[in-house]
């Protein structure tokens, strides 16, 4: 059963707006493009698990939580939790190209990319451990007792790992159903009222985050930013207004609401209050009774009125 869904990646969808509104000209813009690539991939790795779990028949009594965020002596992630009736698995989701070669002493990963590159990583076995520690910590600080394990998943079979410890599980992420299928069923510590009780407390406890505006990063500023309705079919900027659409002079795509992809954008680079007049330039439209209705319509918060009305997510 699934207690808690997979969130949207705020971080994902920031990156995708630095994507459309940084000019590629700038000295972030590569960078962006190579952190796109790294957070799409990890996505792409969590919903192939999901597509696995969901293929999965699970015959005993469980709940899933996704993305789960705690705070116990520091805020740690986990991206996936599983509570059973003996104990809770955390389920830690890898989807990086190439070889990944887990070494000791010091404890780190050394990844080799498919184009020979070498990168020296934090360790997923360190990271696991720690958050093993981390979460048995929570919950004893809640006088939960219940053994916390975990499991290592790639997410494709190109992934090659070597010198994996023996003591830690690891799956590909198509091998999740005969795993779980396989799993020994231990004597029950929890009943399904105690295990609802603890996804309870798990979800109350999330840490929940306030991204900062795009734009109080001093790499990216504001002023830079380019203005003008983004084009979904062919990815540019500058659709125009047309007898109730906006149509694309490149492509030729109409949409109706494309308007609302854009006044997003500008307010997570700001985070400012958007205004009739400021979002008369962003959408490159002279029409202030136009742009009053367009803002009304959107799923904004309001304040003031008339001239004075301020628009926020």
């Amino acid at each position: 059963m699934i207690w808690k869904s997979r969130d949207v990646s705020r971080n994902k969808e920031e990156l995708e707006v630095l994507l459309r509104r940084l000019p590629k000209w700038h000295a972030a813009y590569g960078q962006v493009e190579k952190d796109t690539y790294t957070e799409t991939a990890g996505q792409g790795g969590e919903e192939r698990f999901d597509h696995y779990f969901a293929a999965s028949p699970v015959a005993f009594s469980h709940l899933m939580l996704h993305n789960v965020t705690l705070r116990s002596f520091r805020i740690f992630q986990l991206d996936s939790v599983m509570i059973t009736p003996w104990c809770v698995y955390i389920f830690e989701i890898k989807n990086m190209n190439g070889r990944m070669e887990f070494r000791d002493g010091p404890v780190q990963m050394l990844q080799t990319r498919d184009d020979g590159t070498v990168i020296g990583r934090k360790s997923p076995i360190e990271q696991i451990a720690e958050n093993e520690w981390l979460l048995g910590e929570w919950l004893g600080m809640r006088q939960i007792s219940l053994p916390v394990r975990s499991v290592l998943v790639l997410s494709y079979t190109k992934q090659i790992a070597e010198n994996v410890p023996a003591s830690q599980p690891v799956i590909f992420s198509h091998q999740l159903p005969r795993f779980l299928n396989q799993l020994s069923v231990e004597p029950a510590i929890f009943s399904m009222v105690e295990m609802k009780s603890l996804a309870q407390a798990l979800v109350k406890g999330l840490v929940i985050f306030q991204p900062r505006p795009i734009c109080s990063n001093p790499r990216y500023p504001i002023d830079v930013m380019l203005r003008g309705v983004w084009c979904a079919g062919c990815n540019r900027l500058g659709m125009e207004r047309r007898y109730g659409s906006w149509v694309c002079p490149g492509c030729g795509v109409s949409s109706k609401d494309a308007h609302l992809r854009t006044i997003r954008d500008w307010l997570l680079l700001t985070g400012e209050p958007m205004t009739n007049k400021k979002c008369r330039e962003v959408l490159g439209v002279d029409d202030r009774r136009l742009v009053t209705r367009l803002l009304s319509d959107a799923d904004l918060k309001r304040t003031g009125t008339h001239k004075g009305a301020k628009y926020l997510l």
